[in-house]
């Protein structure tokens, strides 16, 4: 079973994310295009008062204002901008106070990590919060995998603490905090603009139905956590007792029933994340402004943390490339209300607020922390197995998947 999953997850990561790839292929353009009045595109080069210069069978050609389709309430001209277009028109100002919104969230992070670890009795100074959160941001990106830079985050933990199954476990549950806070932000604003977005119905109440099965796998995994009495009435514990490295999953196990013992410090986590995704949608909404983009402020509220939940998803390919971008999409353009183009690179103009405030994460090797070795992430990596494994047995432990998304 162990050897199926292995090789059948890659699969479905890869798979998913050249059929995102193939659909982005067809659907957005690098240039902007012009609807003429029967209904056919064409490639436009120029727009000027009396004309629009377009491209037509390979030879420029005018069109006089007449021949264009109109749109709106205002009779704009109806031009599909693709990405150049759209990057050219952006608010560069805009764009860089979305940046500038985002700073926080790296250093809300490392509160949340220390405030994690203390609840394993786990000691981090702050400052090797800060650096070991911005290391991670980075391998992230640099090194995308089954759980990216948290093993490069774990590893520098663990070297902090002889406790070193409980502080890789942490690592993985910090990631856990965060899809919760994920979660929270987007079914709040959900339940609260559920009749200000303009979707049709159905697509609303499916999506309506993913967040609640998505909300009762959580109170599943939170009834186990939080409940000694359920967890001994199926047996859990001994049959975690009885596996291999039964010690080991018993040591992660007790690792994540800690928490209940400490719900204020939980608490705090959340609150901090909470906070933290809240800066990330501002940031996000902002960038959509920079962009050009419509849709009201519920819209990106809503819209924004559903896409990094999906890129969360365990089947996601690494860093969800393609598959945040067809999310976007589908989310932003539905309808014809932004362009397609601009729904893509405002989900690539996300994925590089994300780079530049984890570039930081590659002064940590270099000012002399020692980078892990192959052999070291593969150790890591069967700890996280582990934790796996855990999860998947009860085994004192919560039923919550591991993400593969950047981490906040």
């Amino acid at each position: 079973m162990r050897t199926l999953r292995r090789w059948l997850l890659p699969v479905l990561r890869y798979g998913l994310c050249a059929a995102a790839l193939i659909f982005l292929y067809f659907t957005v353009s690098w240039h902007d295009h012009v609807r003429l009045q029967d209904g056919s595109k064409l490639r436009l080069l120029a727009q000027r008062e009396d004309a629009f210069v377009v491209l037509h069978e390979g030879r420029e050609q005018l069109l006089p204002p007449d021949a264009v389709q109109r749109v709106g309430p205002d009779q704009l001209p109806a031009i599909e901008y693709g990405i150049r277009g759209v990057v050219l028109a952006s608010d560069w100002r805009l764009a860089l106070l979305a940046i500038v919104i985002f700073a926080p969230v790296p250093f809300l992070c490392a509160f949340r990590l220390v405030w994690m670890l203390a609840i394993q009795e786990v000691r981090l100074s702050l400052w090797n919060s800060v650096k070991f959160s911005f290391a991670g941001n980075f391998f992230n990106f640099a090194l995308p995998g089954t759980t990216g830079g948290d093993l490069v985050k774990a590893y520098y933990v663990s070297r902090y603490t002889h406790r070193k199954t409980e502080a890789v476990t942490t690592v993985f549950l910090d990631r856990v905090v965060g899809l919760l806070g994920l979660m929270i932000v987007a079914s709040s604003t959900f339940v609260l603009a559920w009749s200000r977005i303009g979707w049709d119905p159905a697509y609303r109440n499916r999506l309506a139905a993913g967040m609640a099965f998505v909300w009762l796998g959580l109170l599943a995994g939170c009834l186990v956590v939080f409940s000694r009495r359920l967890r001994h009435a199926v047996g859990l514990p001994q049959l975690a007792a009885r596996l291999p490295a039964a010690e080991q999953l018993l040591r992660i196990g007790r690792t994540t029933v800690a928490m209940r013992q400490r719900k204020g410090l939980v608490l705090l986590s959340l609150l901090a994340t909470i906070s933290l995704q809240l800066l990330v949608v501002v940031s996000a909404y902002v960038m959509s402004l920079a962009l050009g983009m419509r849709g009201g402020f519920a819209l990106y509220f809503v819209c924004v943390p559903i896409g990094f939940l999906i890129a969360a998803v365990p089947i996601a390919p690494p860093q969800a490339i393609g598959v945040m971008e067809w999310a976007y999409i589908i989310f932003f353009a539905h309808g014809g209300l932004n362009p397609k183009s601009a729904a893509f690179a405002f989900a690539l103009a996300n994925r590089v607020i994300q780079l530049v405030w984890s570039l930081p994460g590659v002064l940590v090797p270099l000012l002399g922390l020692h980078l892990p070795s192959q052999r070291e992430l593969a150790e890591l990596e069967r700890s996280a197995e582990a934790a796996r494994e855990a999860d998947d047995t009860g085994g004192e432990s919560s039923a919550v998947p591991l993400a593969s998304a950047p981490s906040r």
